[in-house]
């Protein structure tokens, strides 16, 4: 009791307590408002300097030899922690590792500083780290003692040397491997654990002493109190203050920064307003936020952001998207935490389903219109097949002679009649093709055959016209497996325009050849020809290149759309070869019947 109560205060020990007090402010502060890698080391750190500092004040206000050495011992504990709880922030803090409560640091934590105060504490009775020649001097009115370091004294030492080499080998790693920006922040931490160590090292091994005390413990209070003030001005490190520089100043989207182990660290402005009262504390969990919680927790645990869809919150869209904050220096584990923004998308997914709306109007418009003209094409199939009847029993005379004038009309309508039965059949088939309702009836043709049977029956109408329908064939024996109806449908259409748009005394040729697994039906007429770039025309629906050559002709504009729609239902394709003023050659290729076979 004596120890604590035969104190002499002076000037150094005022001065030593309030270095003791602005250390204990500073822990405080940090502790409250800075999260870091490293932070409980680093805390246990600051906690063992502030108990050496204490201890070394009352060292310096005590009276006598006895109570001088006793708190000199007292300090063991605490020169034992610090120097592997600044080691194993330094490991934490630049490595980026998550720390926690291994055996091997329990050991160190606990195991180690015990040993050492029980060898202090029974000190008296063995002197194997203070020895009986330590003795006391007086400097004028300051007293102090120089200590003779008993073996244990050195031991300890050389141990406690092994955990600070240790810690400015992984900032000497860190140095090397980190940018070139943070480097210089590097540098310092390195002279703030040079700094103690040397002071230690000129202490024992030259009696290097500041008021004759050892100062090894001022040296570490101002490396932890450098340290605090690298923290407050120094961001490199700080999780929050990455995201926020990454995407706060850069989006008005709500933003959420979590640590590498998912806890909440900072929010923008339209986050805290998105979410109110449901956002955390500092480092609370963010699971519980309402949508997006889930996806949190999960990207913690996985590193991966699930989101199927966009997330309705309120009135408003959001698009979650998550970006990795990296740790500066390179290391195998360098992830800080994670930037998740909510990216508004309301206005893009109301345009987007606006479209959709539109798009499945105009769809509904679209089969109205087609079922439409289905019932009308119908309607008008049925007077349509009586008038052609009766206007073919007038003209053959079947219902009496008529005048030659009452025939020419006759004739007009016969021809008209056609037309518009054409243009009936044209609709129902676009119709059927529209809707897919058009049922294919697949069989062996041969091609030469089929090509001319196909001309023979266009023989009168071009015979009408003074223009000469022809055949060559340089394959007799290939077969196509084709709907035969369907496939003279579109040879008609072909052959119908090649012989409309040749000029009198023209002659339309006709070709079959095989080539590899493909068979082709050339249809060649020495008509007007069509334009470059016309294929949207030439197969386009109600689509006519030359509207007025078309109109003296005759046409809808519905046949080369439905015989090229036709053909590609049969697995071929239809296309064409022109020149203007020279004529037309179209191409329909079909697979030939043992291809289509062997890929079937």
């Amino acid at each position: 009791m004596t120890c604590l109560t035969n104190l002499d205060f002076t000037v150094v020990s005022a001065a030593v307590a309030t270095l003791w007090a602005v250390a204990a402010l500073v822990l405080v502060w940090v502790a409250r408002n800075h999260r870091f890698a490293g932070k409980p080391a680093f805390v246990l750190s600051f906690v063992a300097m502030l108990w050496w500092i204490f201890v070394v004040g009352f060292e310096m206000s005590s009276q006598g030899l006895s109570c001088k050495v006793s708190w000199a011992l007292a300090a063991w504990p605490a020169i034992t922690l610090l120097p592997m709880a600044w080691a194993f922030f330094l490991f934490d803090y630049t490595v980026n590792t998550k720390g926690g409560s291994n055996p091997f640091r329990l050991l160190c934590y606990v195991g180690l500083p015990f040993l050492v105060s029980a060898i202090a504490v029974t000190n008296s009775q063995h002197h194997l780290l203070y020895d009986l020649d330590t003795h006391l001097v007086t400097e004028g009115a300051e007293a102090y003692v120089v200590f003779v370091h008993g073996p244990l004294f050195y031991v300890i030492a050389a141990g406690l040397y092994v955990f600070v080499m240790s810690a400015l080998g992984v900032l000497a790693y860190a140095f090397v491997n980190a940018e070139r920006n943070i480097r210089p922040f590097l540098a310092v931490l390195i002279l703030i654990t040079i700094a103690p160590l040397a002071a230690n090292v000129a202490y024992v091994r030259w009696g290097f002493t500041i008021l004759g005390f050892d100062p090894t413990s001022f040296m570490f209070s101002g490396a932890l109190i450098s340290f605090s003030w690298l923290l407050v001005n120094n961001r490199m490190m700080d999780t929050e203050a990455l995201g926020r520089d990454l995407l706060f100043y850069a989006t008005h989207d709500p933003v959420i920064i979590m640590d590498g182990a998912g806890r909440f660290t900072g929010a923008n402005s339209a986050a805290t307003e998105l979410f109110g009262d449901q956002m955390p504390e500092r480092g609370g969990s963010l699971g519980h936020l309402e949508k997006i919680g889930p996806m949190l927790s999960f990207l913690a645990e996985t590193g991966e952001l699930t989101c199927a869809e966009p997330i309705r919150y309120g009135n408003r869209i959001y698009d979650p998207r998550a970006l990795l904050i990296a740790s500066p220096i390179q290391t195998k584990s360098n992830l800080l935490g994670w930037s998740v923004s909510l990216v508004d998308i309301t206005e893009r997914e109301r345009s987007a389903e606006a479209l959709r709306v539109a798009l499945q109007r105009a769809e509904t418009a679209n089969r109205a219109k087609t079922e439409f003209l289905a019932v009308i094409s119908h309607e008008l199939r049925t007077p349509m097949t009586s008038l052609r009847g009766g206007l073919d029993l007038v003209l053959h005379g079947v219902a009496g002679d008529v005048s030659e004038p009452v025939r020419k009309l006759l004739g007009i309508a016969q021809k008209n009649s056609i037309r518009l039965q054409k243009l009936i059949d044209d609709i129902l088939d676009l119709q059927k093709l529209d809707l897919n309702e058009i049922k294919l009836d697949l069989q062996e043709v041969n091609p030469t055959e089929f090509l001319r049977e196909t001309v023979q029956e266009y023989d009168a109408y071009a015979a009408q016209t003074n223009v000469r329908l022809s055949v060559v064939s340089d394959d007799a024996h290939s077969r196509v497996h084709v709907d035969p109806f369907r496939l003279k449908q579109v040879v008609g259409n072909v052959l119908s325009n090649a012989v409309k748009f040749s000029s009198e005394g023209g002659v339309v040729e006709c070709s079959v050849s095989a080539t590899g697994a493909t068979l082709r039906l050339s249809i060649r007429d020495s008509g007007i020809g069509i334009p470059e770039n016309a294929e949207d025309k030439v197969f386009g629906r109600f689509d006519q290149v030359d509207s007025s050559s078309t109109r003296a002709s005759g046409g809808t504009g519905l046949g080369m759309h439905i015989a090229k729609r036709l053909i590609e239902r049969m697995g071929g394709a239809i296309s064409y070869e022109s020149r203007v003023g020279l004529g037309t050659t179209f191409h329909i290729d079909i697979p030939l019947a043992s291809h289509r076979a062997r890929t079937h």
